[in-house]
């Protein structure tokens, strides 16, 4: 179309041309060049409106450069036919072609050019065609055969060697712009992916300018801290993390002993008032700022903690294994002895009150090295046992005992509930969970005691049965406060006048030997949750 734009141009060109060197525009051999005109026109107009309508482009296209190779020939019919100096305008069409068509367009132009200049001059020659529709007719000496027969020879040639370097150059084009296009697409496809992984990853990530004011911030940064991108885009970064930027001082080592990067790590509230653990890493960012990577390590630092408190309780476990052999049977000869004393003489009020005290004190003692021994032994009587029936039991037990007094019980628990496990340890465990229930509750309240089997994997669904057996023990009692509640499961540690501080040790001991966990949540003044998870037997069922 564009080809046929500057066709008009030289043809309104001609016409003026024309127009000057007549005595008069409107002449009759002019006609042939404005019929030329008006159709060309025409066709670009008609063209142009019916495009838009058009499924094969490609045959449109075809159509489009053969009728511009009939309208070139018959300006150069119009024109001066064999001696016409406008037989270039073919290379402009065969060039549209090859640009459009690619490589056989253009050679299918060159070959229909190479005909139509062919079939024009061999008939002109001959004079075979009417000279009265030549607008432009130069005189001068003929041309012979042979000159004839060169000039077009050599005008084919010049048609396919056109023909030839643009389409060479336009598949190249095309080649190139295709590469282009796919790296474009490649480009494009890796800017989805690194943006995909940065707001799926794990890690909180956030980049902040030079005037520490946060420009992104990924999905998990919003998980961790509590705040949205929209919240804190454009805001300082002192809005989430106070002072980060002011810490690398204090930060540990940077890579390579650069400054520019640190890491550090250090306590965080979240916006809903949480309180986790951060680790973070700081580093630059060529254009200007810092990217910002953090992670939350709370749950490490429970792990950190859990390990740390089983090494203690190893170490006393040891110890108390120990002692259990050094002083336990001193102790029974003690109390024993003074027993035998007590009731063998005849002593005052006094001294029988001296002496029952020391027997008190003995079984204090006694009681005191049998938790040891609890906490120190393993679970090694182990065996098929249902754990409803060791539950009940230990309340009936509980029920008989003053603990239990204005405490109102509340039990429900699956029948299907068979472990591996020793009932001896685990009755002392729930013991232990309903004595601290009861001296929680000294003005009374509820004590809730639920059992379930639950699956490991939440996918898995019947026939399969449940594969652990799940336990909890609530309390409406004082509850435990905050700053004691990750202390609860060390030895000796107790927020009451009595009690040797052993009993949540031992029971966490109990649960560590039978291969499973126990969680507290509690809250001060509102009660204290117990949930212990054990493994049930293989072969258990329904």
């Amino acid at each position: 179309m564009v080809f046929r734009v500057a066709l008009v141009i030289i043809f309104i060109g001609t016409s003026i041309w024309f127009q000057f060197k007549q005595t008069s525009p409107f002449q009759s051999t002019l006609y042939p060049i404005y019929a030329i005109l008006i159709v060309t026109c025409f066709l670009t107009i008609l063209y142009a409106i019916v495009f838009k309508w058009i499924a094969n482009v490609k045959l449109f296209a075809y159509l489009q450069i053969f009728g511009d190779i009939f309208l070139i020939t018959a300006t150069l019919y119009v024109t001066g036919g064999s001696e016409s100096l406008l037989s270039f305008l073919y290379f402009l069409s065969i060039i549209s072609a090859s640009i459009l068509l690619s490589r056989r367009g253009g050679f299918y132009a060159a070959s229909a050019s190479s005909i139509a200049y062919g079939i024009l001059v061999n008939l002109d020659f001959y004079k075979w065609l009417p000279q009265g529709y030549k607008s432009i007719i130069i005189t001068g000496p003929g041309y012979e055969r042979g000159d004839i027969l060169a000039t077009v020879m050599l005008n084919i040639i010049g048609f396919y060697t056109v023909a030839f370097l643009t389409g060479y150059l336009a598949e190249r084009t095309l080649e190139i712009e295709r590469e282009l296009e796919e790296k474009k697409i490649d480009f494009k496809k890796l800017e989805v992916l690194n943006k995909y992984i940065v707001e799926n990853i794990n890690s909180g990530i956030l980049t902040i300018d030079n005037n520490e004011r946060i420009t992104s911030f990924n999905r998990a940064a919003e998980r961790i801290t509590g705040y949205t991108l929209g919240e804190v885009y454009g805001n300082a970064i002192d809005m989430i993390f106070i002072d980060l930027m002011k810490v690398q001082a204090y930060s540990l080592a940077p890579p390579d002993n650069n400054p520019a990067y640190f890491r550090i790590e250090r306590p965080f509230r979240r916006r809903d008032g949480k309180e986790l653990f951060l680790g973070f890493a700081v580093s630059p960012i060529r254009e200007g700022g810092h990217i910002i990577i953090f992670q939350d390590l709370t749950r490490f630092k429970e792990i950190e903690e859990e390990l740390r408190r089983v090494d203690k309780l190893r170490a006393l476990g040891e110890l108390a294994a120990g002692m259990a052999h050094e002083v336990r049977n001193p102790l029974a000869s003690i109390s024993g002895s003074i027993q035998v004393l007590k009731d063998s003489l005849a002593v005052d009020n006094e001294s029988e009150h001296l002496m029952d005290i020391v027997i008190r004190e003995t079984d204090r003692l006694n009681a005191l090295i049998t938790d040891f021994l609890l906490f120190a032994k393993p679970a090694a009587k182990m065996a098929e046992i249902n754990l409803s029936e060791v539950i009940h039991n230990t309340l009936n037990m509980f029920r008989n005992s003053p603990e239990s007094k204005g405490i109102d019980i509340y039990v429900k628990l699956k029948d299907n509930l068979i472990i591996e496990g020793d009932g001896r340890q685990l009755k002392q465990v729930f013991w232990n969970l309903f004595l601290n229930a009861g001296h929680a509750m000294p003005a009374g309240g509820r004590l809730e005691i639920r059992g379930q089997g639950i699956y490991s994997n939440p996918e898995i669904t019947e026939p399969r049965n449940p594969e652990l057996a799940e336990i909890t023990v609530s309390d409406t009692g004082n509850g435990i406060a905050a700053d004691d509640i990750n202390n609860i499961f060390d030895p000796f540690f107790t927020t009451e006048d009595f009690g040797t501080g052993l009993g949540l040790a031992v029971v966490h001991r109990i649960i560590e030997g039978h291969k499973g966990k126990i969680e507290v949540k509690s809250k001060k003044g509102e009660g204290t949750s117990f949930k212990i998870i054990l493994p049930k037997a293989v072969d258990s069922k329904q």
